[in-house]
Order: C-alpha cells, then sequence, then structure tokens
C-alpha cells in the first residue's frame, strides 16, 4: 500500500513507515518528508476517550503562573502590614489581585507594572474604606514611578469596574495631625523616662534632683 503513495515534496514513490517514539507514520525514504503522522492510540475504542491537552497542561505553564499569582499576593499583604491596615483591608486588596491578574492587561505584563499592580489594589482598597493614602506615598513604598503608577491605576479601574470615591482632604489632615500628635506624646514620654515626673517640669534629670 505504502508503493502507491507519493511524496507530494519531492515526488519519490520510496514511501515507508517508521515508527517514531511508538508512534508509526509514513515517511519518504528519500527527503524525510512525513506523509501522515501517527495517532497516539492504535484502537478506535480508546480513540473515544482522547481528551484534548492544552499547551499550557503539558508544559507546565500553569504552574509557573500560579507561582507568580503567589508573590504577587505577598507583596500585597506585605506592602499592607508596612502600612499597618487591618485585615479586612489586606483581604480586599488580595481578593483584588487575584481578579485583576488574570485580565489580560495584566497577565502579560512587565515586572515593574505588576509591582504597580499591587499598589494599585492597596491604593483602591484604602480608598473604599476612605482610608487616607496617597498615590505618591505607594510610589514611595515601592519605589515606582508615578506616571506609570496612574496608567496602571485608570487600567486597573476600567478592568475591574470599580467605582472609588474621592479622597477627603479633611481625613487626611485628619491622620496627619493624629500621626504627629502620637510621635509627639511618644517623644513626652520619653522625656519622662528620662527625666522623671518632676524632672521634665524644670527641665532637669532625675539624677541632678537627686543631688
Amino acid at each position: 500500500m505504502s508503493s502507491q503513495k507519493k511524496c507530494p515534496d519531492c515526488g519519490s514513490l520510496e514511501i515507508v513507515e517508521d515508527s517514531h517514539y511508538a508512534q508509526n507514520q509514513l515517511v519518504c525514504a528519500d527527503c524525510g518528508f512525513i506523509l501522515t503522522e501517527g495517532l497516539l492510540t492504535t484502537t478506535y475504542a480508546d480513540e473515544e476517550h482522547l481528551q484534548e491537552v492544552t499547551y499550557s497542561r503539558s508544559t507546565g505553564q500553569n504552574e509557573q503562573t500560579s507561582r507568580c499569582v503567589q508573590r504577587g499576593v505577598k507583596r500585597v499583604r506585605d506592602l499592607c502590614k508596612v502600612l499597618r491596615l487591618p485585615s479586612l483591608f489586606e483581604d480586599t486588596a488580595v481578593s483584588y489581585y487575584q481578579q485583576a491578574i488574570k485580565r489580560p492587561g495584566f497577565s502579560l505584563v512587565i515586572l515593574e507594572k505588576k509591582e504597580m499592580l499591587v499598589g494599585c489594589c492597596v491604593f483602591v482598597t484604602c480608598r473604599q474604606h476612605n482610608w487616607p493614602l496617597t498615590m505618591g506615598t505607594v510610589c514611595l513604598l515601592l519605589y515606582g514611578d508615578k506616571e506609570l503608577f496612574a496608567k496602571t491605576y485608570l487600567r486597573f479601574l476600567k478592568e475591574l469596574a470599580l467605582d472609588v470615591p474621592t479622597l477627603s482632604l479633611m481625613d487626611m489632615v485628619k491622620t496627619h495631625l493624629n500621626s504627629w500628635c502620637a510621635v509627639s506624646i511618644i517623644h513626652r514620654l520619653n522625656l519622662q523616662v528620662s527625666y522623671g515626673l518632676c524632672g521634665i517640669l524644670i527641665g532637669r534629670p532625675m539624677k541632678q534632683q537627686a543631688s
């Protein structure tokens, strides 16, 4: 049967059966052109149960993607911890990241843009909970470019169709004032340790008072 076939590439009639990785196929003996590729199964009954295997499953691409997502989630949690955000904020930001990284607009981008995505998830979460956090603070912590962050932020809102409230300037001022008061209180407590309760009023250390 094989002698009746003709190689479409060189016209040779020297067609032979070749077993390649246990798969029978017809090959031209003169030029090596493959006329028909073999099947993974040799019976019709087996072929009924064949299933397609995607490229990503056969190469482990899914496992690599999963590791990338895990690293991104860790970056989100680390940023939340640096900002000392509540656990609810952290979980929300992680959820946003897991949704966004699956979108084509973020799954196949440069590493720097994925880093900005981490900041966007935390930034949006804080905005939605009326927690004053500026874009400049996020970029400072991530060593990121503000222009790139702004572009990523707008794309992020569009991809997830999120509605983010405007930042309240009064809340931001209040937070900064609270932070300043906290620093002032800590400073005064340190003075009490150094000077004593009476010493802080007259400005002399406890050792000088005792003498």
